[in-house]
């Protein structure tokens, strides 16, 4: 009935590695944050379930597809205006929309007084608007509200 893990070993060694990288954070001159999908799906950014279905079940009901990612791929084979109308949308739900959790913001307030960048994956424009500044950013993947795809280009790194 009870599992023989105990609970206090298991989260005893999360809070020494949480107190290991806070004395850390607080010794480095310099931080750099590299941050993928997770992070955006632990602000709750989903791309599936709930969120899908508020947002998206009518192309759900008329396409088939079950979530944003997987629905990106299915509407370029249909009809431009169903693609441009999917799209559309989904930039705006994952670009212009505050994420439900404060996990960035929080990620920025750790890092304000310390020399820092950030190397993305996502898309999202979360750091942004958490207050990165966007000369400290680099979106390897672009950004959904940049006609040129990234923050910052290689050329400017060099």
């Amino acid at each position: 009935m009870f599992g023989r893990i105990s609970t206090t070993k298991s989260t005893g060694s999360c809070l020494d590695n949480i107190e290991k990288l806070k004395k850390a954070l607080k010794e480095a001159d310099a931080v750099v944050i590299g941050a993928g999908a997770g992070l955006s799906t632990s602000a709750g950014f989903t791309y599936s379930g709930e969120r899908f279905r508020k947002y998206f079940s009518d192309f759900e009901e008329e396409y088939g597809f079950h979530d944003m990612y997987s629905g990106g791929f299915h509407v370029m084979q249909l009809e431009p205006e169903v693609s441009w109308a999917y799209w559309a949308r989904n930039i705006y739900i994952n670009r212009y929309m505050d994420a439900p959790k404060p996990v960035y913001k929080r990620i920025m307030e750790l890092v304000k007084d310390k020399d820092h960048f950030v190397l993305t994956t996502n898309v999202d424009h979360c750091f942004q608007k958490a207050g990165a500044d966007k000369k400290r950013l680099f979106y390897t993947q672009g950004d959904y509200g940049k006609k040129s795809g990234g923050g910052l280009c290689l050329h400017k790194l060099w």
